[in-house]
């Protein structure tokens, strides 16, 4: 298991640094275009979401993605997070189908995570092996603790979440 998450880092690791060489070769296209037209927004594209948060372009990258994810917590992206390095990502992850934000920026909550393809697929594996799906409201915690418990669930041929989570009690035991 301990190769597993090494590895799986390593990929990410890898996926984050080719990503922002696509952005800077992206910029440096962009750049040579139109470069009368697009200086305004050029100089937008390099500064920082934190600096620009009342601007129109940060306006209309979260409006795009809140119809595709929901609400995107500004506290959630990174502080040395570019406007342009927003809007790619956010493209990205509509293009993919997934959210790859909480990927990208390191965000464990499985809360933060229902939209990913990780997410889905170990949902996937619940339902393929024991018939439901994950219950949302029921969880916390991060993805790595849920995955963990449904690949010990798969293993124990037992699905172990709501002993994990403690839902699923009997409620009237309480009244």
């Amino acid at each position: 298991m301990e190769q597993l998450l090494r590895s799986k880092e390593k990929q990410i690791e890898f996926y984050f640094l080719k990503v922002n060489g696509l952005i800077e070769a992206n910029q440096k296209l962009g750049m040579k275009r139109d470069s009368l037209d697009t200086a305004e927004i050029r100089m937008q594209d390099d500064q920082l979401v934190r600096d620009v948060l009342d601007s129109k372009e940060y306006k209309e990258i979260v409006a795009e993605y809140r119809k595709y994810y929901g609400v995107i917590d500004k506290y959630s992206i990174p502080e040395n997070e570019a406007l342009g390095g927003l809007r790619y990502k956010m493209k990205e992850s509509i293009a993919e189908g997934y959210d790859l934000l909480p990927r990208y920026y390191g965000i464990t909550n499985v809360l933060m995570c229902l939209h990913t393809k990780e997410f889905e697929e170990i949902n996937a594996i619940m339902k393929g092996r024991f018939g439901e799906s994950i219950p949302t409201e029921q969880i916390g915690g991060t993805m790595e603790q849920l995955i963990d418990i449904v690949n010990k669930s798969v293993e124990e041929g037992k699905n172990l979440l709501p002993e994990y989570y403690g839902y699923g009690r009997n409620q009237d035991a309480y009244y």
